[in-house]
Formats: C-alpha cells, structure tokens, sequence
C-alpha cells in the first residue's frame, strides 16, 4: 500500500484515471432501483483513493469543471429559450418555485444544524442529486477571504456533504415521484397513462406500443383493385387511412419511380414504405401482397435530422407529416435532452430536437432541407466558438458588487454555463455556427464532470471519517427533508395552482429535481412514456438554477 501510495502521489495524473476509470465501474452497480452512474462513482471513487493524500492541481480542476458546464448549458439551451413560449411559462414557474424552496429549506435547516457553508453546500447538492452545483460551490469557495487551509477543508466538506446525502436523494426522488406523488393526487398511474394517451391522439394501443409504431418496413402489394386504376400516386397515399409511401412500380418488365403525379394502372405491383402497422393496414386494401426482390430492392438510409428550422418549431408531427418536403420520410425516435419522446400525432417539435429517420436518400435530404439539417460521420467540433464563448463567459462571469461582507457576482463557473446556453441556443438556429457533435458533447459533460468530482473527493478523502463522525446522522436526515419538501410544493403548485395534469405534474417535477431516475420510475409504473412531455423543460431550467445555487449558498451563509 505504501508503495501505490508513493507512486499516486509523484504520479497524480494516474490516479485521476485511475478515480474515473473506478468511477464508471462503481457508477454501474445497481441496487434495487438505484444506480450511482459515473458522477457520483467519481466521488466514491475519489474519496477512497484520496485517503492516500494525493495532490490535485486546482487549474486541471477548473478545466474539466468549465468544459462541463459549457457542455451542460449547450445541451439545454435551444430548450432554455423553449420554455419561455408556448406551454414554457407554466413550466417556467413549476421549477422556479421549487428550486426556490429547494434552496430555501437547505439554507434554514443548515442554520439549525449548524453547518459551514462547505457542508451546507454538499447538503444542498446531494440531496437534489445536482453535481454540477457541487462544482460551483467549490469554484465559490476558492474566491472566499480564508487562508488556503480553510479553503481546502471547506471544498473537502461540500464533496462529504454530497456522499452522504446523494443516495436518499436518488432513492426519495424516485419514491415520490413513482409511488407518494401519485397517491397525493389521487390517480392510479396507469390508467392516467392510457388516459393521456387517448387524450394525445393514441387510441386503444397498448402501453408498450411505441416500439412496434415507429418499425419501417417496405412490402410489394399488386393493384388488384379496379377502382384505383387511374388516379395518381399522391391521390392514393392522400386517401389511404394510415401514412404510406409509394416508392417504386413494377408494370410489366418496367420499374418506375414513383412521382407524386404518376398514374396507377391494374395489375401495377407498387412497393409500399411505412411503419409496420400502417403498411399491413393500407396494402391488402389495395391487393395481395407479393415477393419481387426487383421492385422491393431500392436504398434507404437512417439518419439523424437536427430540427434548426424556425419553420418547424411549435409545428406538430401530425403538421409536419402533411407537407410535400417530409414525404417519404419516416420518424423512427425523437429524443429531447437526452430522453426518448413519445411520437403522437400531437407531440409538438422544439428546435434542438433529435429526429432519427428512415426514407430513400433523396427523400431524407429533401426533409432535412426544409427541417434543420442532417447530420454527417465526419462533424467536427467548432473550437473556436467553444475556447472563446467559454473565454467571454467566464470574464463576465469575474466582476463582483460588494455588499457589506456578501461578494455578490455570477463567478466564471456560472459564467461559462451561460455561455453554453447561448451557444448552443444560435446553433439551433445557425446550424453553421458552434457545432459540437453529440459524442463530444457527451465527453464534456459526462467524463469531464466525473473527473472534475473525482478529484474533489480526492481532496476531501483525508477529512472524510472525522467530518463523517462529526455530521453524520444530522445531515442524512436533513438531506431527506431537502429531497421531499421541493418535491411535495412542486407537486401541490403543478397540479392545483398551475392546473397541469397528474401525469405531467409529476414528470415536470422531477425534471426540476434533475432526477432522470425519478421519472425512468415514474414511466415505469404507468406503463408508458408520455411523463417525458412534462420533464424536458423544467429540467433545462433546474439545471442552470441549481448550479446557481451551489455558488449562491456559500455566498449566503459566508
């Protein structure tokens, strides 16, 4: 043990990979209903390997930190910007509020329990499961009138407070939201489910019904028909009760591709493209089915489509499906922050949307013309936008009012997030400008969160036993209470106050919470995903407020 001792510490560049790589592991396991994931592995990890007292460079530190929040205010500001139009304002409130009371409670309970503003701080973070507000308490912290000791101890306090609430904050988020919240407002969660569903354009399907709806498939039925004989493709995919394409005509020896404007003739084998359901449903109505591998052999491709377009934003599917542009075009998933959003009839697009499709090639380059933009193997990321915004970001973030003792200013950590929000905002609608391709969205802010905590708890690990024995029970119980209050108001003010449904009350305060958990729970009773609808924008909006709130209580009880 001396000897890894000895070589962690004249090597502390191993040992961060060393805490991420131990991390991802630890982030894997699973109890129960709970998984730590990557963030929270780091700082487990990091407190473990950190009782070898290993130094941690501050500037590395700071790195990763800023790469992450520029990373996190990216990915959720085309739907920032969403949530203050339309719908967005109820959604506004909803997290507004409960953030409030978040911050609100842990303040009041960390003056009766007597905590430092480091402690108070890890109360705060791992109660509301927010490890990006962790990282903005530290940031904090460094900037306080205290010798470098006291800074270090207080830092070590934020990453101990966050390990001893985090794993309440999981599991309560996940109890409310799935099992308490809905006995609160009286519903059974699925029948409400099927309810909504109904309510949203999706009748008499079972909850499950998302995966089979979005198959392609293209099947070949020859026109038996007399009545179709004569009228044109467009006339026939116009009437037909489900959405289909025709693609391709086999007449005789002949293979036509089909136009909107082509005629039918008997005894056309026409080769139909769409979801599985609606293809079965339109083809026999026209004739049997046969196998041509000639006329059935034409390229598709799937592809991603990026919804930038000021156009499409607000327009629902149902909309979308009915202009000539998306013809021939299928949606086969739609993620939003992350998470899949059920494809209804109903379901409104915001800018920023991920739409995997399925179609012909000329047919998805049509789409992404009119929609946003299609996404290439070989995007780069636009550094140039990313160095200088995080730059810019952080010098405004720098100035300071003074205000009797209070140091009052955004720091550079809120700084750069709020870069990040914009950039990503004017991407959505300059797709040229900013690029920054998922993957390496996911390493800023996956990987580069995980080991800017890992090096935390590297930090905090020498204090982690006698802050354990000093704080130990008083803080769990006071994490408990900064879990469930926030979500009880959220909850009472969505459903009564702000008049959303049940369902949506209940997603949209867990995407306040930031709790992903929570609502996986939550969809997992109902049967059903619709929950998502209301989770995308509070979550957006409690991602920046809460990082805000890891500098903003170290200001406070300074």
């Amino acid at each position: 043990m001396d000897w890894v001792g000895n070589l962690l510490r004249h090597h502390p560049d191993l040992a961060v990979f060393l805490v991420l790589g131990l991390g991802y592991w630890i982030g894997n396991f699973r109890l129960g209903l709970i998984t730590l994931g990557p963030v929270s592995g780091a700082l487990f990890a990091g407190l473990l390997i950190g009782q070898f007292r290993i130094p941690v460079s501050d500037t590395a530190r700071s790195l990763l930190f800023l790469l992450f929040l520029f990373g996190n205010g990216y990915a959720v500001g085309p739907q920032f910007f969403q949530s203050l139009r339309g719908d967005g304002p109820k959604a506004l409130v909803l997290t507004v509020i409960q953030c409030s009371v978040a911050l609100a409670v842990t303040i009041l309970l960390s003056k009766l329990l007597g905590l430092d503003p480091g402690m108070a701080a890890g109360l705060l973070t791992g109660s509301l499961t927010q490890s990006s507000a962790l990282g903005a308490a530290v940031e904090a912290i460094k900037d306080l009138p205290l010798t470098e000791a006291e800074r270090q101890l207080m830092s070590a306090r934020v990453a101990i407070g966050d390990a001893l609430t985090y794993m309440f904050g999981t599991l309560g988020a996940i109890l409310f939201v799935s099992q308490i919240g809905p006995r609160l407002l009286g519903i059974d969660p699925q029948q409400e489910a099927q309810r909504l569903d109904a309510e949203l354009g999706v009748k008499n399907k079972p909850p499950g019904m998302m995966n089979a709806y979005t198959t392609f498939i293209a099947r070949a039925f020859r026109l038996d028909r007399p009545e179709f004989a004569g009228h044109t493709v467009s006339d026939l995919e116009t009437q037909a009760p489900k959405r289909v394409m025709i693609n391709r005509i086999r007449r005789g020896d002949n293979i036509i591709n089909a136009a909107p404007d082509t005629a039918l003739a008997q005894g056309d084998v026409l080769t139909l493209t769409g979801r599985r359901a609606s293809v079965m449903e339109v083809g026999p109505s026209l004739g049997l089915e046969t196998d041509d591998p000639e006329v059935l052999d034409f390229p598709v491709i799937q592809a991603r489509l990026i919804i930038t377009s000021a156009w499409a934003e607000g327009k629902t599917l149902q909309e979308l499906s009915e202009v000539p542009e998306t013809r021939g075009v299928f949606v086969r998933r739609i993620m939003r922050l992350g998470q899949s959003i059920p494809i209804l009839p109903e379901t409104r697009v915001n800018r920023g949307d991920q739409f995997e499709i399925v179609g012909g090639e000329p047919e998805v380059k049509r789409a992404g013309q009119k929609l946003g933009r299609v996404e290439s193997e070989t995007l780069t990321t636009d550094m140039k936008a990313v160095g200088l915004a995080i730059a810019l970001g952080a010098i405004v973030g720098l100035p300071q009012l003074i205000v009797g003792p209070l140091h009052i200013g955004l720091g550079t950590s809120v700084g750069a997030l709020l870069a990040g929000v914009i950039v990503g905002w004017l991407h959505s609608r300059h797709p040229g400008f900013g690029q920054v391709p998922p993957a390496a969205l996911d390493l800023m802010r996956v990987a580069g969160l995980a080991a800017f905590v890992g090096m935390v708890g590297m930090q905090a690990g020498p204090h982690f036993i006698s802050a354990l024995l000093e704080y130990g029970v008083a803080v769990v119980l006071g994490g408990a209470v900064c879990t469930l209050v926030p979500l009880l108001v959220g909850t009472l003010v969505g459903r009564y106050v702000l008049g959303l449904s049940p369902l949506l009350t209940l997603g949209a305060v867990a995407g306040a919470q930031t709790s992903t958990p929570a609502l996986a729970a939550l969809q997992d009773r109902c049967g059903s995903p619709v929950a998502v609808l209301g989770y995308t924008v509070p979550y957006a909006i409690g991602q920046i407020l809460l990082t805000v709130w890891g500098s903003v209580i170290v200001g406070i009880l300074t």
